[in-house]
């Protein structure tokens, strides 16, 4: 958080020139168009797969981990056991294949297979947005299984009222296992008629956890350590953000975190994972059919550490930056809502291993870059009958600068197709269908194997294709919607290893492949909503079902069943439960190895405001505290292990805070 007084008076600055501008924009919008207000392309938010989810209901679960963020997504896993060690699983796909931003700022890289890729705090979300496969042309470059886009709260979204000023203090408290606190401090108002701040803070310190037999997992206690800043004003058509974030995650772990001691030989090590974020977003709204203009100009950097406590050499280390801009317009013509814009990333990665026997100790610095052009149209044909289209090209280029990546050097460019339909059969009922391509060339991969591994050489770019059919009925507070899709990924690229003078290289090990489905339904007020929902895919690499050894790839994992209803038809007391339930499923993960066992769970949470400035709120998570292995984590090692080598689950956990804002 040392850079937010440099960022504060970056953003005060700007205000100086946008109220210059703003005069000139009135005299231009004044006496050519009629106002016409922002305009605004949405998807449907309750076709399964595609997802909203509000920071509200986060605080009222009281979330904290990727596991409680999603815990209300039936095909979104969340696996590892250790908070340290959560990957997000999407239609069985890990998250390396998603585009992940932060306020429009990309975070592309993957830093260490064993540990979290992505990281966020729960506290600072205002919304998150799904979009499950390839998928339209905005997404962004290389979106192969989709996107996740996190927008981080103003201090518009907190005050209340005429308030100009604000604070949110909470405290809690955790109970499993070595139990836990957590506290959390938001400060914000206006520094001007339209101008917002807000800064904040949130701190989680975790024992042990226990499981649900009641026993105390080794080497899971972590400490986080999170904070942000974010101004944001306004003046005529002008609209501006700046974040800063800083997320700050220690943990002490067994080197490979999300593994246990199964082999007697793991080292106690220090982890550290790290992300400043840094992103700046403009926009320009003046209510015509022609301008509709969002610029975001971003830097990323994320570092990580892995220690041995009884060792001087460092395990693996690395830094990976990401520096870029997305500059987009919205113009309505006529029936069409038409998107279009230019977009570029530069990453660079210097990272290094020691993990290995000696003769395999290495480093590595990498460049990459990949420059876009787009354009998304919607056409509204009918008023009950539209047609989506678009393209991307994109441009990459991978350099080895030095280490076991010297001498790289892979270019290569292509295009990413879509096209969709909609037709409203009758009111309330429609059907829906969308194919979507989605390319990625050579990029900067994990920064531990990039230490280790060898490009091939030989690389061909990897290319997604995503083709789903969606029937969804809406009437009055009841939904429901069935999809079902079918997505293949061709030349997908890992990590082999080769053994020898060499360890490895970076491969096309062959094609991935998921077919699946999703159904939900439910019914929503602003008081009460309740859902049922269920999902279930079967992913393959080359024609073998994936297992938890598909690192980087995905897992399988068995249907899905969800259900979840909330409450809030008392003004004090708000209150609500969700229920998964997970079918048995196969493990391919050697010819040997159990099924993955299936497992019920239930959460549950309560809230009581005994006057408007106080929330106290209870919630517990995993109810009958059952012991499982979530089928996204890494449980099973075949060979001479034959064993259970993954953290079980947490058993039950309850959560019991007090917030007060003023």
């Amino acid at each position: 958080m040392n850079k937010l007084p440099s960022a504060i008076a970056l953003a005060l600055a700007l205000q100086a020139g946008l109220a210059i501008a703003q005069d000139d924009t009135e005299n231009d919008t004044d006496d050519t168009q009629e106002d016409l207000g922002s305009i605004t392309v949405v998807g449907e938010r309750r076709e399964p797969g595609n997802m909203l989810v509000d920071g509200d209901d986060l605080v009222r679960r009281q979330a904290s981990s990727l596991e409680d963020i999603f815990a209300n997504q039936s095909s979104v896993a969340v696996g590892g056991g250790s908070v340290t060690a959560q990957k997000i699983y999407v239609r069985g796909f890990e998250d390396v294949m998603l585009n992940v931003t932060v306020d429009g700022a990309q975070s592309p890289g993957e830093l260490y297979h064993h540990q979290a890729r992505v990281q966020l705090e729960p506290e600072f979300i205002k919304t998150i947005e799904l979009d499950a496969g390839a998928g339209p042309a905005t997404n962004g470059a290389g979106a192969l299984t989709g996107a996740l886009k996190t927008t981080l709260r103003t201090a518009d979204d907190m005050l209340e009222g005429d308030a100009n000023f604000g604070a949110y203090l909470k405290a809690g408290y955790i109970w499993n296992g070595d139990d836990g606190d957590r506290e959390v401090a938001s400060f914000y108002g206006k520094l001007g008629e339209t101008t917002g701040l807000i800064v904040g803070i949130a701190r989680e310190d975790r024992g042990e956890y226990a499981d649900g037999h009641g026993d105390l997992l080794e080497a899971t206690p972590y400490d986080h350590l999170r904070g942000f800043a974010k101004i944001n004003g306004a003046y005529g058509a002008h609209d501006y953000s700046l974040t800063v974030e800083n997320v700050e995650d220690e943990a002490t772990t067994f080197e490979r975190p999300n593994l246990t001691n199964f082999a007697g030989r793991y080292i106690l090590s220090d982890q550290e994972l790290n992300r400043q974020t840094y992103a700046f977003n403009y926009g320009y709204r003046p209510g015509t059919a022609a301008w509709d203009l969002a610029a975001t100009v971003y830097r990323n950097d994320n570092d990580f550490r892995v220690q041995r406590q009884n060792s001087d050499i460092i395990y693996g280390e690395g830094d990976f930056s990401s520096t870029g801009f997305d500059v987009r317009n919205t113009s309505l013509l006529g029936d069409h809502a038409l998107t279009y814009g230019i977009d570029y990333r530069a990453d660079d990665l210097d990272s290094a291993q020691n993990a290995t026997p000696p003769f395999a100790w290495g480093s590595t610095r990498q460049d990459a870059s990949v420059a876009g052009v787009y354009i998304q149209d919607t056409w509204s044909v009918t008023p009950r009958f539209d047609i989506t289209a678009g393209v991307r090209y994109d441009d990459y280029s991978l350099k080895g600068k030095q280490g076991v990546s010297e001498g790289v050097n892979i270019s290569d460019d292509g295009f990413s197709p879509n096209i969709g339909l909609s037709w409203e059969v009758i009111d309330g009922l429609t059907l829906s269908t969308t194919w979507a391509q989605a390319f990625r060339g050579g990029t900067i991969r994990e920064a531990f194997f990039s230490g280790l591994y060898v490009h091939d050489g030989n690389l061909e770019s990897e290319q997604a294709d995503n083709l789903e059919f969606t029937v969804a009925w809406e009437s009055g507070p009841f939904y429901a919607a069935a999809t079902v899709y079918q997505q293949n990924i061709e030349n997908f690229i890992d990590a082999e290893y080769a053994g020898g003078a060499v360890w490895g290289y970076w491969r096309n090990v062959g094609d991935a492949k998921v077919d699946g489905y999703e159904l939900e339904a439910g019914w929503e007020t602003d008081r009460f909503d309740a859902s049922v929902g269920v999902w279930d895919a079967d992913n393959s690499l080359n024609g073998a079902p994936l297992a938890d050894s598909n690192l980087g790839l995905g897992t399988s994992i068995g249907r899905t069943w969800l259900a979840s209803f909330s409450h809030f038809g008392f003004d004090e007391v708000g209150f609500g439960a969700q229920a998964r339930y997970v079918e048995s499923e196969p493990n391919a993960v050697a010819p040997n190895a159990p099924d993955k066992d299936s497992y019920f769970v239930l959460n549950a949470f309560i809230d009581w405001n005994p006057w408007r400035e106080l929330t106290l709120a209870l919630t517990v998570n995993n109810l009958f505290d059952a012991f499982y292995y979530d089928q996204a984590t890494y449980t099973w090692l075949g060979g001479t292990t034959n064993d259970y080598v993954g953290y079980p689950a947490r058993g039950r956990e309850v959560i019991a805070s007090a917030a007060y804002r003023f």
